[in-house]
């Protein structure tokens, strides 16, 4: 039996096949590895790197998932040829090298690494993670799809309203959200949109009826109703993205995940924005790691009367959602979900406001962004424990 550890680089992968595991890994390494400058065993991801990968012939390849947007096309191909992909966690890879004394920051040592490990637990599931490198790049794919066609709206929507100042005043500055159908009813109404609901809704048609535009003459323009039937589209295409982010988080791999999402109060898209951050959480060995991948690795500076905070490396997307999220669901009390974990979080919330409250000196204005600030950061901290609790000792 042939097995390829394939350690993935951006946009290639370095290869060790194996067909048992050696007796002392380090020399084997010394004795068998390759120049870095010409890898025969190198394959980039073009045809000729597959075919040259393929010659190989393994009965089944082992990668980290740890760049699954570089390692996607790699098992998608292999899967494709019917060849078993494994995955196996950073921090077990990471320790099997160092237990036997591989070095680091070697790509092929790592590629070894992979392939020994396989065959040392070959044939025991619990050493390897159910992973669909698809499904968490899917999610974060349909993520910034929606972002893109947020930023699209507000300049057409603004456009609109521009328009309808002339031509439909009355309704100009109505706040008209998309309705369970995917449209918004104003927008379809101006787009000459048909909806497709239960009961049928003339609010506009009357609107404009009364309206003092078309007594002067003044019709909705063929300009504004592209514009509407524009953002109609875009509403659809929302619609179907977050159906698509249903079905990926409801597969079974995510299960533990959104179990313990829905009890901190996320959203869809916060939850498919979070989980194609840190799926699986078997890559982070330690809460440090973790905070960073969501952009919440924070260092507050206090010196006298000054205090400070430096936002830390990571996502800034992540670390906006966050914020958003203790900003709608933390901060009023009223949008607090009945679970423990937000109930901790609203304390924690409510004690740091108390400190300041009925405050009206200089130095303390501002102090609302730490505050939430911190209740994200106290939220990361809860989140990484229950992940693992919820993965390890279900």
């Amino acid at each position: 039996m042939l097995i390829l550890g394939l350690d993935v680089c951006k946009d290639s992968v370095v290869a060790w096949p194996l067909v048992e595991v050696p007796r002392n890994l380090k020399t084997h390494f010394k004795e068998n590895k390759r120049p870095i400058k010409d890898d025969p065993l190198k394959f980039y991801a073009n045809s000729r790197g597959i075919a040259g990968l393929l010659a190989l012939e393994p009965d089944a390849v082992i990668m980290e998932p740890t760049g699954v947007h570089y390692s996607w096309i790699f098992a998608h191909i292999c899967g494709k040829h019917d060849i078993p992909v494994l995955w196996v966690g950073h921090s077990e890879v990471r320790h099997y090298r160092k237990q036997n004394k591989l070095p680091d920051k070697s790509d092929q040592a790592d590629a070894l690494a992979l392939a020994a490990y396989a065959l040392s637990h070959w044939g025991e599931d619990e050493f390897f993670i159910s992973f669909s490198p698809g499904a968490a790049v899917k999610l974060r794919e349909c993520y910034l799809q929606l972002k893109s066609l947020a930023r699209i709206q507000s300049p057409i929507i603004n456009r609109l309203r521009q328009q309808l100042a002339r031509e439909f005043p009355e309704a100009a500055l109505k706040e008209s959200k998309p309705a369970a159908d995917g449209l918004s009813p104003l927008w379809a109404w101006v787009a000459g949109r048909e909806r497709k609901t239960t009961k049928r809704s003339f609010t506009y048609s009357r609107l404009h009826e009364k309206s003092i535009a078309p007594i002067y003459g003044v019709q909705i323009s063929g300009f504004s109703r592209r514009l509407a039937g524009w953002l109609c589209d875009i509403h659809q295409w929302e619609r179907e993205l977050e159906f698509e982010i249903r079905e990926l988080l409801n597969l079974p791999e995510f299960t533990p995940y959104t179990q313990v999402f829905r009890g901190f109060g996320f959203g869809l898209r916060t939850q498919a924005l979070i989980l194609s951050q840190i799926y699986p959480i078997s890559r982070f060995d330690s809460l440090g790691g973790f905070k960073r991948r969501l952009g919440m690795a924070k260092v507050e500076e206090s010196s006298g009367d000054r205090e400070a905070f430096i936002t830390g490396a990571g996502s800034k997307m992540c670390r906006s959602a966050l914020y958003l999220w203790v900003i709608t669901g933390i901060a009023p009390a009223r949008n607090r979900l009945k679970s423990s974990a937000v109930e901790k979080l609203g304390s924690f919330y409510d004690e740091r406001r108390s400190r300041f409250a009925g405050t009206e000196d200089n130095s303390v204005k501002g102090f609302g962004s730490l505050i939430i600030c911190q209740t994200a950061a106290y939220g990361c901290r809860l989140l990484f424990k229950e992940l693992k609790r919820s993965i390890y000792l279900p």
